[in-house]
């Protein structure tokens, strides 16, 4: 059996109760000591365990495996690592070749700086991806993490800086040699990791880690005199942080109010990272009161952020300056997204309103129009006037005269419930000789030639109950008629007129009241008059629902918006910012 077991972060106490058992019960015992360390040396480790402990480094583990999985399959073998066994893929490569030769592996997990780091106060979910910092050199100044910590920037999240450790180094001279000469261990510090972020901005120019880019150093985490110290790089860069091993955060944009108030506890400079807090995160000195208030009530409160009703209570209760809140909500009122969103409810609100009395009046007309048709019909008058049309819109009038069918124009083409046809347009010719326009109704286009249709050709007088009616309007989309041949799309009034010396009067025939007179007169090429029925349309009640629907919405997101932090919509602005600088 391989056991491949973590340590943990310190000492020799740091490994689990399973952990040590497991350890008793091997035959062999390695401690990889190249992707990190413990602060204590091999002999307490072998006092501790009571098992003799062998060092294996990276060559050993990379390149000489073997001899580490030598008769695993029949006894017991340990594979000991500083943190969890996972935190470097050189143990997962191990792994893999145990299986392949079937032997049975187990592993048993411990804390690591993964998880560790949350002894800082910044909460895990909030972490991107980890990178690695490595020692630079003159020749060799490797940035490839700057991309990684640009993205983690553009969500808003942290990143955990991993710092690169040298042990059982060689000399390029050596190396060249073939000498086994190693150099002295070096440890990378918080100070020198920042020194190297600062210059990597300085060339990329990604306002990413430059040097006042909020940070959080970490010295020997887990062990009894760990150090913990939050402010900007360039702070950081001038901090000794003292014995190994180093870790460095870079603190994203998604900063919780309860996470600020933790670092303000492990400030360098505690009036310096205030005023980051307040100008890069947006939050202010009074929100870390409400971070331990918060911290002594329920879960689901403690872990939100307050609404502004919500902060000014709190604020007052604590003491904190009212002043903050009011310039808070001066500056979310004032917010161009907010004054939009304010005015899109109002405006919908009155539009609605508009839209009640559109609705009035059309109610208003379409009851007038109504009384107009049933009234009994007037003998029209010999001169009509465009007053007189619009007065007497919609009112059946009596008139007497003669068809003059020569001059009869169809508009058209023009379907009626499927079949295709044509408006039958004809001047009527009055006893004074004055002509009004009559529009006779739709015929199916096989009797456009008048010879087909010799039932709608009377030569007599004629006396006709009309109503009167404005004249249509064209869409765009209509072609222009031409009345020099003859050939209207649409009935248009003025031209019709001036073509068959016409008043710009039209009138239109009614058509039978019932079906049976409709289908004889139809059959028998009798135009089919148009029908008494209003055509006004009338919408206003289905635009009024929709307005005040749309400014109940709106003003649902308004109040969610005021509701909502001020920060939030700011974070969200930044965030898409640095995305767009970096994804």
């Amino acid at each position: 059996m391989l056991y491949i077991i973590g340590l943990g972060l310190s000492d020799e106490r740091d490994i689990t109760v399973k952990g040590l058992e497991a350890v008793r019960s091997c035959e062999r015992v390695y401690l990889e000591a190249y992707t990190s360390i413990l602060m204590v040396d091999k002999p307490r480790l072998e006092a501790f365990y009571g098992k003799p402990v062998t060092v294996a480094h990276r060559e050993t583990v990379e390149s000489d495996s073997d001899e580490i999985l030598r008769d695993a399959d029949s006894v017991n073998v340990a594979f000991l690592v500083v943190g969890d066994p996972y935190g470097a893929t050189t143990h997962t490569d191990l792994v893999l070749r145990a299986r392949e030769r079937n032997i049975p592996v187990t592993t048993i997990h411990n804390a690591s700086i993964m998880n560790a780091v949350g002894a800082t106060g910044l909460q895990l979910y909030n972490f991107g991806q980890t990178v690695s910092i490595v020692f630079f050199t003159d020749s060799w100044r490797p940035d490839s993490f700057y991309e990684r910590v640009a993205e983690n920037a553009a969500l808003g999240l942290h990143t955990l800086c991993l710092l690169d450790i040298k042990v059982r180094e060689q000399s390029i001279e050596n190396l060249m040699r073939g000498r086994p000469v190693y150099e002295p261990p070096r440890y990378m510090s918080v100070s020198l990791a920042a020194e190297q972020l600062i210059e990597v901005e300085a060339s990329r120019q990604g306002n990413v880690c430059g040097a006042d880019a909020l940070a959080v150093g970490v010295a020997r985490v887990g062990s009894d005199d760990q150090l913990i110290r939050a402010g900007t790089l360039r702070q950081l860069a001038a901090h000794d942080f003292g014995a190994p091993l180093h870790s460095l955060v870079l603190v994203g944009h998604r900063l919780h109010l309860l996470e600020a108030e933790i670092l303000r506890t492990h400030a360098i400079d505690l009036d310096s990272l205030n005023r980051t807090l307040k100008d890069k995160y947006k939050l202010e000195p009074f929100q870390s009161a409400l971070g331990r208030f918060a911290a002594h009530q329920p879960r689901s409160v403690a872990t939100r952020r307050f609404p502004p009703l919500q902060r000014r209570w709190y604020a007052q209760r604590l003491g904190a300056d009212d002043s903050v809140l009011t310039s808070e909500w001066k500056q979310l009122l004032l917010s161009w997204k907010t004054l939009g969103l304010i005015a899109i409810p109002i405006t919908a609100f009155a539009l609605g309103t508009w839209q009640v009395y559109r609705l009035k009046w059309k109610l208003a007309l379409l009851d007038d129009v109504n009384d107009r048709m049933h009234r009994r019909p007037i003998p029209l008058p010999l001169h009509v006037t465009a007053d007189e049309i619009a007065r007497n819109e919609y009112r059946r009038v009596l008139v007497h005269g003669v068809f003059d069918h020569a001059a009869e124009m169809l508009v058209g083409p023009r379907a009626m419930e499927g079949e295709p046809g044509f408006i039958v347009v004809t001047p009527l010719v009055r006893e004074d000789g004055s002509r009004v326009l009559v529009n006779r109704g739709w015929i199916r286009r096989d009797l456009k030639d008048p010879r087909a249709r010799p039932a709608s050709q009377p030569a007599e007088p004629v006396t006709l109950v009309v109503f009167v009616r404005r004249a249509p309007r064209d869409n765009a989309f209509t072609p222009k008629s031409d009345p020099l041949s003859n050939e209207w799309y649409s009935i248009d009034v003025p031209r019709m007129a001036a073509r068959s010396r016409s008043q710009e009067v039209l009138l239109d025939a009614i058509q039978p009241e019932t079906v049976t007179s409709a289908l004889h007169d139809s059959r028998n090429g009798i135009p089919l008059g148009t029908p008494m029925q209003i055509d006004i349309r009338n919408n206003h009640l289905q635009y009024l629902c929709t307005w005040y629907a749309l400014g109940l919405l709106t003003s649902a997101m308004l109040i969610f918006k005021l509701r909502k932090p001020p920060t939030a919509a700011s974070r969200v602005k930044q965030m898409r910012d640095r995305a767009g600088r970096f994804l």
